[in-house]
């Protein structure tokens, strides 16, 4: 409010300063005395967010406002070029058409600075001669001409005074942030896009339907894969056969291999410096300093992305790898996601399983009367020479009475009660006490912050070593804001061990467990037939593994890292109603199958889903648009190029300053909404990640730098060449064309679906043509026509089949 105040009084002066000092100026004269008082002294702007005279294909724009991105551009006139309005008129919006008609030597000035804008993807423009001001959107997305639209017009400074409110909501910077005046032109409605394909189908997504045999081949392959390796049968061996060392490179990543060694980069920036980072594993082991950090009262943080394999490092380095220990410590394993997934009061939780962990486990009851007498015994020997104590010859009963009072109030603070149960047990062994607080992570961000407070407690009072697991994007969060604050030391990382590597050891692991190698009780005799079905198909896919140049590019690809995902990618494949396997069984019983990569795509790609849905899929649609501008197919796959492209632009981690990508993209004739719009598109996905892993928003400041993922260069590498993906995600984008649109049906016979696919590409061409320039090295030449090979490919191997009489949908 004091801003608007004091810029109000300021608009006030300059009006009285400018009706005494009229004069006929220059350009140069007219921008110093008045446009740079308006903009400066009246609107709020500050000289930081200005660049004068900027160079834009060989001539020069004389202000561009910078907020963060390019998003204004303001042309200085000479102060005798003005325009007229009829008398008696006391708005300020008109219509361009009629506006030029009453003054057209306001055209010249205003497609003057609309070319600027639209060359450079500047969405807002003004034309000043500092007493007289036109503002307008130059850049639309909605398809109509700048020149059809409407304009705010302020024919003097005694009107902006008079019409401050008006002024300042339209071009102060607190309203051009806030995208005031493309609601003040346009309203709130946002040009519709056409349907998408998937719009005219009768149900969509759908659901693909099962057999009964890929039915149950499911559920057996997640008690397989999933469920059983947990229980207590089987665990200790999965640990010790599946283990994968953290940190080994992937060797088929689509990035490359600086930003897989940075993997935990710039988690935190020169304004929030975070604890140093120190990889947990080493070529020798576990780093020796992850056990010394305990001993420092302080939790040991474990910093590792969602399915990277935390778990697994806890449970191999607690009952396999180190000696430490097996000899010297009392273990807990505390679950507080799956098991505490329930349990609102974490403390509590924590108690509970401790007691119920020293029961089970160590035999050890904390309630048991020798127990406690055990923990308290220097208190009862206080207490025998106490007041009580002459009761104990005389008065017995009265004396027992009185003890057991005495130690149940020591009982009544549960808490206490257990830390000094465990400092008695670890006394009383000569044995440390480690407690591990696993799956924090798979908590809401309040909870994880719970659990680090509970930590930190518990590591500064407990005779215990503490650790905790956390997401980056957690700890940066709290690091910046919240529980974390105070934490300077150093944390731990884990990184994800190589994806081929963990999905061959755990699919031999099934195989183990299909044959019978591994017996597991109450296994019924209908499961067992089942089991026979699904080890021919893992066999099938291990051997797929080992063949195909395709298969373990592809899931260590879309995974990035996630154990847990890549799992789940391979028990999709093999339940999923897009897959045909009873063919894939009998075809490898009798020769040598290998899964083609379509495949595998076609099952990861719809899921559940009989057509492709973004919001379920793994796999984004690279195509699609957010305004009714063709170009736009384009703007997510170049920026995906723009940022995976060797250069001086990028920072050795691999990370781009977002600065520079709004500026080469409104360069190349883009929005800042259309950035903003596929950037969020793309961190939704998972196709970039960010600096301090903070979610972009539109118009905001941070994050301050991007990368490209594994997952992103895969789209852009392989997968928008690929028949596959492009056959699925043709429901889900938008044509600016009617006629292609009507001529992109649903339908469900391949060939129908290669045309189908060659229509859109055709589309996709045309759509390219109309990039100025593409920064970066996308090119959909290239891939179209690799994409036009492909389908060409296809044609010709149903050919080959009908020949011999056998037309395969």
């Amino acid at each position: 409010m004091d801003d608007f105040e004091a810029c109000q009084q300021n608009i006030s002066d300059l009006s009285a300063w400018y009706a005494a000092n009229a004069g006929n100026r220059n350009e140069a004269t007219t921008r110093l005395h008045l446009i740079d008082s308006l903009l400066f002294d009246c609107l709020g702007w500050s000289r930081e967010h200005v660049i004068a005279e900027e160079r834009l294909d060989g001539q020069y724009t004389d202000y561009t406002l910078v907020f963060p991105r390019r998003i204004l551009i303001v042309e200085a006139k000479r102060e005798g070029v003005h325009f007229e309005l009829p008398v008696g008129h006391d708005r300020v919006e008109y219509s361009i058409p009629s506006l030029l008609r009453a003054s057209p030597g306001l055209k010249a000035p205003m497609e003057q600075v609309g070319a600027y804008c639209q060359r450079s993807g500047v969405p807002f423009a003004v034309v000043a001669n500092g007493h007289q001001v036109v503002a307008f959107i130059a850049s639309r997305d909605d398809g109509l001409s700048p020149y059809e639209g409407l304009a705010l017009v302020f024919p003097s400074l005694e009107f902006m005074s008079a019409h401050f409110v008006d002024l300042w909501n339209a071009l102060s910077k607190a309203a051009i942030d806030g995208q005031r005046l493309r609601t003040l032109l346009l309203g709130n409605v946002k040009p519709k896009l056409p349907s998408k394909l998937s719009a005219r189908l009768a149900v969509y997504p759908g659901t693909k339907g099962r057999n009964p045999f890929q039915a149950s081949l499911q559920d057996v392959s997640e008690l397989v894969l999933e469920d059983l390796i947990g229980t207590r049968e089987l665990e200790p061996a999965f640990i010790r056969e599946c283990y994968c060392q953290s940190g080994a490179l992937s060797q088929d990543a689509q990035i490359s291999r600086t930003i897989l060694k940075t993997r935990y980069a710039a988690l935190f920036d020169a304004s929030n410096p975070g604890p140093a980072l120190v990889a947990v594993t080493d070529k020798h082991g576990t780093t020796p300093d992850l056990l010394a950090e305990g001993l420092a009262r302080r939790p040991i943080l474990l910093i590792g992305d969602v399915g990277v394999g935390k778990t697994t490092f806890i449970k191999h380095l607690l009952f396999v790898e180190s000696e430490y220990f097996k000899r010297t410590a009392v273990a807990f394993y505390l679950d507080l996601g799956r098991k505490g997934a329930l349990t609102s009061d974490l403390k509590a939780f924590i108690l509970d399983d401790i007691e119920r962990e020293l029961r089970e486990q160590y035999q050890v009851d904390v309630q048991s009367d020798n127990h406690v007498r055990a923990v308290y015994g220097k208190d009862l020997n206080r207490f025998v020479h106490g007041i009580y104590g002459r009761l104990r010859a005389t008065k017995p009963k009265a004396y027992q009475e009185k003890e057991i009072e005495f130690l149940a109030a020591f009982l009544k603070n549960r808490e206490e009660h257990l830390r000094l149960s465990l400092e008695y047990l670890s006394r009383s062994t000569s044995r440390q006490i480690v407690v591990f607080l696993d799956n924090t992570d798979q908590r809401n961000d309040r909870d994880q912050e719970d659990a680090f407070l509970i930590a930190q407690e518990m590591s500064e009072g407990w005779p215990a070593v503490i650790f905790l697991p956390l997401r980056p994007e957690t700890f940066h969060a709290s690091r910046k804001r919240g529980a974390l604050t105070g934490y300077h030391t150093r944390a731990f990382t884990v990184a994800p061990p190589r994806i081929d590597k963990v999905l061959q050891k755990r699919l031999m692991f099934g195989l183990k467990i299909t044959r019978g190698d591994l017996p597991i009780s109450g296994m019924s005799a209908g499961i067992t037939v089942k089991l026979e079905g699904l080890q021919t198909l893992l066999q099938c896919f291990v051997h797929s593994m080992e063949k195909s140049p395709d298969l373990v590019p592809c899931i260590d690809n879309i995974a990035g890292g996630n154990v847990r995902l890549a799992l789940d990618l391979v028990k999709v494949f093999l339940g999923s109603g897009h897959v045909d396997t009873e063919k894939i069984i009998n075809k490898y019983r009798y020769d040598d199958y290998v899964i083609p990569i379509h495949e595998f795509l076609r099952a990861v790609i719809y899921g559940d889903s009989e057509h492709y849905d973004p919001d379920r899929s793994p796999i984004a649609n690279m195509f699609d648009l957010s305004t009714c501008d063709r170009k736009e197919h384009f703007l997510l796959p170049c920026i995906l190029g723009y940022i995976s492209a060797p250069g001086s632009h990028a920072t050795e981690e691999g990370f781009v300053a977002s600065r520079l990508v709004y500026e080469t993209f409104q360069m190349a004739g883009f929005t800042p909404e259309q950035v903003d719009a596929a950037l969020i598109r793309a961190h939704k996905k998972k196709l970039i990640e960010t600096s301090a892993r903070m979610a972009p928003e539109p118009g905001a400041v941070e994050p301050n730098a991007i990368r490209i993922t594994s997952l992103g260069g895969y789209h852009i590498g392989v997968l928008t060449k690929h028949f596959t993906y492009v056959d699925a995600i043709v429901v889900d984008t938008p044509v600016l064309a009617d006629d292609v649109y009507h001529a992109i049906p649903n339908c469900d016979e391949i060939r129908a679906r290669l045309d189908r696919v060659e229509v859109f590409r055709a589309y996709l061409d045309a759509a390219w043509k109309s990039m100025p320039r593409a920064p970066g090295v996308f090119d959909w030449d290239a891939d179209s026509a690799l994409l036009l090979k492909e389908v060409r490919r296809i044609r010709e191997s149903l050919d080959r089949r009908s020949q011999v009489g056998w037309v395969r949908k």
